[in-house]
């Protein structure tokens, strides 16, 4: 009934956060983590390449892999376009495995609470073992610190003169208890006053506390764990990167 990252979902992200856009600082802040880093650079989650390129252009060694086949044919599409190659491909985080091990694996801005919180452990360990030794993991967390069940988020976004995207993100529900946001997210293709296609999305975002998710990490044998708050811009807000090393 519902599809995360499809076809309109995905074409919004390209055209809202196109290829090199920073995310309240993001692209800065992982660049500065990676420029020490000498090995192979997963980023889970990789979209359609807007963080993924520019490291690339910077030198780092990066790949990418994404759920979403959608989001991964913009990746391919804005790899082509800036004249780059890099290895992508679609997997499932919660049963990915590989033979090769990284320098570091990230995942910035959120993604990590799209994955269900029962599979957090798993994904973790495997994160462990895909890491080469002393190999460093990077993930963004975000706290439900602006859930709203009564906010509306309507938005407009034009494709051309004649067609655009009308979105409507609407809350659900928060279950404090099994610590997860769900929104119903509807995206409308609309040409000359015409809906042509919809599109739905059921969200769902776990987050985790911070001793909670230190205590995980632990578990998963990683070691030197710290955290971040909204990359270092302020000591408020919803934001938390973990960084952490085999």
């Amino acid at each position: 009934m519902f599809k995360e990252y499809g076809k309109l979902s995905s074409l919004m992200y390209e055209l809202t956060k196109p290829v090199g856009s920073s995310l309240n600082g993001d692209l800065e802040y992982y660049l500065e983590k990676l420029q020490a880093v000498n090995g192979p650079i997963l980023e889970a989650g990789v979209g359609t390449g807007r963080l993924l390129i520019p490291f690339l252009q910077k030198g780092l060694e990066m790949e990418g892999l994404d759920l979403s086949k959608e989001m991964l044919a913009y990746c391919q599409k804005n790899l082509n376009k800036a004249g780059l190659t890099a290895s992508i491909w679609q997997a499932d985080l919660t049963n990915w495995s590989t033979e090769k091990q990284y320098a570091a694996i990230i995942m910035p801005t959120g993604s990590f609470g799209l994955l269900p919180n029962k599979k957090l452990e798993s994904v973790l360990a495997n994160f462990y073992r895909q890491l080469q030794p002393a190999g460093k993991l990077i993930i963004d967390l975000e706290l439900p610190v602006g859930y709203d069940k009564n906010q509306l988020g309507l938005r407009e976004i034009p494709i051309d003169e004649t067609s655009g995207i009308l979105f409507t993100g609407t809350p659900i529900q928060i279950d404090w208890y099994q610590q997860k946001a769900s929104y119903l997210h509807r995206y409308e293709l609309v040409k000359n006053g015409t809906v042509l296609k919809t599109e739905l999305s059921h969200f769902e975002l776990a987050w985790y506390g911070l001793r909670e998710f230190t205590l995980h990490l632990e578990k998963a044998n990683f070691k030197n764990i710290r955290y971040e708050l909204n990359y270092n811009k302020q000591d408020t807000g919803s934001l938390v990167t973990f960084l952490a090393e085999k």
